[in-house]
């Protein structure tokens, strides 16, 4: 799960520079910016030496995300640094390297696509499955509301889902996606809604590694058409023929974009999330239709007022243990967010899931995100916060025992089946509402009052109003976790535990 930082042989593809890791390469985007903008960030003391900030990028990424948000041309610094990051990464192939966005500009042949016809009806019933139960109708927007009185996800939510069921639906109650076309980047990946899209009657083309299973073809549920690329298709060896291939996708109509691939090592995190990105920025702006993607809670983000106070409450609410651990510091330094009132910014940064995991949430999903919202000719997005997921990336020990132990914090973690179902219904109410958050048409007062609401919709388990640093947090879960099931301390060690 941890991406390491040391020195390896680069890939050919959409890779890091020659000879710089994922968190040197990091901090010369940050400086790069921060150095051309020393009045926007005279607050941040960001560290002008690579090695302290590899030791210290938790906090110092809460302090430069702070002193962002609150400068009003904090979108045109979004896009200095997603530029940035694009210029840095390059494309390399035997003759050499060529920066990303130079690279995307290249002609290539689209990709050969086999389409599959499927048999279902067209309509799509909308379900979130949650633990053994599938939810349906009402009890999708009870389950809504409990995850906002239960400080696991911002009031937005509620309003999403209110909408949706309320406004997005057909006279059955069932959503209807026919005619839309979608392209999902890293279709197999475990919170793609792939399939949802297909249940809902829509034109999906696949993009991943690997082609759909067989069984995707017969699933009555699905229908619509299924795009996929014979043999699968590779976002980091052939993002020109990728970009070709959603081209050519895209001369039927302006096409949905999903950007979902996903992959942990070897600086894949933040690889895939540029590449994604630097395809879409290649496309022409009326081939777009939507931008669709998942931010992780466990990045720097600025509370809201709610969510402030929601911390009160817990600090004022916490267990006699809680205090006494926050007491000796075991529980680290302050509170759970740098800086206070509207440039609070959480303090969720977990140090093992490393700077390619960062530089992708920041980097290529944060700022990217606020970079496209608030453009001269903007990109309609949706761009929600995820709750930690129990995905296959996160089958490391220390995280399995966390979310074993995360309960006594008041911190809930999820299945894939809940977040992919819960987000695919988030998403679906942000495409088809023009009021919604990313939405071009919604009105805003700034740039930066559109930016603030982008990131309104947020499921994060209770994190944003955590009142302590989560890293320090995620150590004493993880004990937690271990006491009730210690066979997790035999695996933490290599082990099998039986």
């Amino acid at each position: 799960m941890s991406q390491q930082d040391g020195a390896r042989q680069p890939d050919l593809g959409v890779d890091l520079p020659s000879g710089l890791s994922a968190s040197a390469a990091f901090h010369r985007i940050l400086a790069g910016v921060v150095g051309a903008h020393p009045e926007a960030f005279a607050s941040a003391g960001f560290p002008e030496d690579p090695a302290l900030f590899r030791k210290g990028y938790p906090d110092a990424l809460c302090r430069l995300e702070a002193a962002r948000i609150s400068r009003p041309e904090r979108a045109e610094l979004a896009r200095a640094f997603a530029h940035a990051s694009h210029e840095t990464l390059v494309v390399r192939d035997e003759h050499g390297e060529v920066p990303l966005v130079e690279a995307l500009r290249a002609t290539a042949d689209p990709l050969p696509i086999e389409v599959v016809e499927t048999s279902g009806s067209g309509r799509y019933a909308p379900v979130v499955f949650q633990a053994a139960n599938s939810l349906r109708g009402d009890s999708i927007r009870g389950f809504a509301r409990g995850l906002v009185a239960r400080g696991e996800a911002s009031e937005e939510v509620a309003t999403a889902i209110d909408w949706l069921l309320d406004q997005g639906l057909d006279e059955a109650g069932e959503l209807d996606l026919s005619g839309r076309r979608i392209a999902v980047l890293g279709a197999g990946a475990e919170l793609a809604p792939t399939l949802q899209w297909l249940a809902a009657g829509a034109d999906v083309l696949w993009i991943d590694l690997t082609p759909p299973p067989d069984v995707v073809a017969k699933d009555s549920a699905l229908s619509g058409r299924l795009y996929h690329v014979q043999g699968g298709a590779d976002l980091l060896a052939q993002p020109c023929e990728v970009r070709a291939t959603l081209e050519a996708f895209a001369e039927a109509g302006p096409i949905d974009i999903g950007l979902y691939g996903y992959a942990p090592g070897r600086g894949r995190e933040w690889r895939l999330a540029a590449a994604m990105n630097a395809i879409v920025d290649a496309l022409p702006r009326e081939a777009v239709r939507t931008v669709t993607l998942l931010i992780s809670p466990t990045s720097p983000a600025a509370r809201t007022e709610a969510e402030n106070q929601g911390e009160q409450e817990r600090h004022k609410d916490r267990g006699a243990w809680q205090a006494a651990l926050s007491a000796i510091g075991v529980l680290g330094s302050g509170a759970g967010a740098s800086g206070s009132g509207a440039h609070a910014i959480n303090r969720s940064v977990v140090s093992i899931q490393g700077a390619s995991y960062q530089a992708a949430q920041l980097l290529e999903k944060w700022w990217t995100a606020e970079a496209w919202a608030t453009d001269t000719q903007p990109l309609h997005v949706s761009a929600n916060v995820a709750g930690i997921t129990r995905t296959r990336s996160l089958d490391h020990p220390v995280f399995v025992a966390a979310f074993a132990g995360a309960s006594a914090f008041g911190v809930e973690t999820y299945a894939p089946e809940t977040t992919r179902t819960l987000m695919a219904l988030l998403a679906a109410r942000d495409w088809l509402d023009p009021g919604a958050p990313g939405s071009p048409t919604r009105a805003h007062a700034s740039p930066a009052a559109r930016a603030v609401a982008l990131s309104a919709v947020r499921v994060h388990g209770g994190l944003y109003v955590l009142p302590a640093p989560l890293e320090p947090a995620l150590r004493v879960a993880a004990a937690i976790g271990m006491a009730r099931n210690p066979r997790l301390i035999a695996r933490l060690f290599g082990r099998s535990g039986r």
